[in-house]
């Protein structure tokens, strides 16, 4: 059967036919404008998806590298550049070290030592100082507690109990100089009967001690109520605050530690099961030669943040296995600008400063002896990878290295209290002023205080030397905490690095993937526009014509 072409028909055909080659056209010129193969997901959807994809993995290698691994990079430059500091403050060509080796050197020669102390104390102070650095407002040394400074800031009053968690290789020993009356010594009291010191007197006594990662701590009081009257336990015996405990043993189960205690501690059945801790405002002679003369006796100095043994004591704890945990609890408030906040090392608890409750810090602490209490904080910088990027403040910034200086501040001035008691009393001897009881008396004070002096010098001579080789340890310590952070930074580079190229690969999979070929367009514009332009000046000639031109 014949098939009726009409000019109707051919329009229509021509000018759809027009019409396909006008939108390539348009879409050739599009793509030329965009740079890009496809404008929407239904230009082609294979294109489409794979871009999706690639986008996707491109997208999340952007973050690592120019996001995750730069910050990474930035917290371990300021971290190591912190520790560096630190560890050219104690052993630098004119670090704390040095100091200490001149002062050991000639201290025998008149060196004005106190001077050099005086260095000391600056240069601890700038140690802690430096853990104060921050980035973009987030303390490095902190753990997850970026926002609190490692140090008070100021002098700060508030109230902390604090439990110091240790072993017995932290209990030491220190040299103490019974001096008795010497100290206080001078040209109005010197025949008083109460100053009746004599060489006989002198003694060099070793005393066992924990000391405290704090010195002036809270000094005990009696507990009182609202209306002044003393406070007892069930048992009659005065309660004090705040109260300090020393205890040792197995913490998993009842009734598996020793204590040692200023408040009386009881069983379920009324028995005493603790034994008293002797307490003392200030370090008086009396406080140290009460563990002298007591080999059972535990005695705690709140002045100077120290908990002496008695020799049968100090032998129990040193019989323990190393493992086996001691803790001591006592209170602190008044924090003196520079002090290191214990919320960064130990458990300890303190009032909201607004609000009606206790705030707990380190709970784990206590409940799991094992726990670390590492507060580490790792960036993502790769699929399934990431990288630690802070040092804790305990791998760099411990107690002892202010402690040990204000010690050998506090024999240095203890040392120079007695030589210038000894001049003193030299002066009023040489005087001629002086004749009978009372030269004699002078006589033997000259002698006490010339043993005195002699003990004392040779406990500052020890001390120094002990401290060359505390100082050693100190700048190991911040050696390793330099090196381990310097390791981190090395390992990110080579991360870093391997993002890098995975970046370019993607980037180039992306281009190639959705990136159009402008030469390959001009081409196919060139030749699709040529055929556009021949129909439309066919079809021009087609709408022209009719039927009538077919009669």
């Amino acid at each position: 059967m014949a098939m009726r072409v009409t000019t109707k028909m051919m329009q229509n055909t021509a000018m759809r036919n027009l019409n396909t080659s006008k939108d390539r056209i348009a879409t050739l010129t599009n793509q030329l404008s965009t740079g890009k193969k496809i404008t929407r997901a239904s230009d082609d959807p294979v294109v489409a998806l794979r871009s999706l994809k690639l986008n996707m993995s491109l997208d999340k290698i952007d973050q690592y590298y120019e996001n995750n691994s730069n910050d990474a990079q930035t917290w371990l430059d300021l971290t190591e550049s912190a520790i560096d500091t630190v560890a050219e403050i104690l052993g630098g060509s004119s670090g704390m070290k040095v100091l200490i080796n001149q002062a050991a050197n000639s201290y025998n020669e008149d060196t004005d030592i106190s001077a050099i102390v005086s260095q000391l104390i600056e240069l601890a102070e700038e140690i802690y100082t430096v853990g104060n650095a921050d980035n973009a407002g987030r303390y490095l040394f902190t753990g997850y507690r970026t926002d609190i400074a490692l140090t008070f800031t100021e002098d700060t009053e508030q109230t902390y109990k604090i439990t110091e968690q240790l072993t017995n290789l932290d209990m030491d020993t220190t040299t103490y100089v019974a001096v008795g009356c010497l100290m206080d010594l001078n040209e109005g009291n010197f025949n008083s009967d109460d100053m009746d010191t004599t060489e006989f007197d002198v003694t060099t006594n070793e005393i066992y001690r924990f000391r405290l990662a704090y010195d002036t701590t809270d000094t005990v009081q009696e507990q009182t109520d609202d209306d002044g009257n003393v406070l007892t336990d069930d048992y009659g015996n005065t309660l004090y605050e705040p109260d300090v405990v020393f205890e040792f043993g197995d913490f998993s189960t009842d009734g598996g530690t020793t204590i040692y205690s200023i408040n009386k501690v009881y069983d379920e059945d009324g028995n005493q099961i603790s034994t008293d801790i002797q307490y003392f405002d200030s370090a008086t002679e009396e406080a140290y030669m009460t563990v002298v003369n007591d080999p059972d006796a535990v005695v705690y100095i709140a002045s100077t943040g120290e908990l002496l043994l008695g020799a049968n004591v100090a032998q129990t704890v040193s019989e323990l296995s190393s493992d086996t945990e001691v803790r001591i609890s006592y209170e602190k408030t008044n924090w003196d600008e520079g002090d290191l906040n214990p919320v960064h090392y130990f458990y300890c608890e303190t009032q909201h400063a607004t609000q009606d409750r206790t705030l707990v810090y380190n709970e784990s602490f206590l409940t799991d002896t094992s726990a670390s209490g590492k507060q580490i904080i790792e960036y993502d910088v790769g699929n399934n990878q990431t990288i630690r990027v802070n040092t804790t403040a305990d791998e760099v910034y411990t107690h002892d290295i202010g402690r040990d200086i204000e010690e050998l501040q506090t024999m240095v001035e203890q040392c120079q209290t007695i030589k210038d008691n000894k001049e003193t009393i030299q002066a009023m001897i040489d005087s001629g002023e002086y004749t009978g009881d009372d030269l004699e008396t002078l006589t033997l004070q000259l002698e006490a205080l010339e043993k005195a002096e002699t003990y004392y010098t040779d406990k500052i001579e020890n001390y120094l030397e002990e401290l060359l080789d505390l100082f050693d340890g100190y700048i190991e310590q911040t050696n390793a905490a330099s090196t381990s952070c310097g390791t981190r930074s090395a390992r990110l580079e080579l991360i870093q690095s391997r993002l890098s190229a995975q970046q370019a690969s993607y980037e180039e999979l992306v281009s190639e993937n959705e990136d159009a070929d402008y030469s390959e367009l001009a081409v196919q514009l060139a030749s699709v526009q040529t055929t556009y332009d021949a129909a439309l000046s066919a079809i021009s000639y087609v709408l022209k014509t009719s039927l009538l031109d077919y009669i």
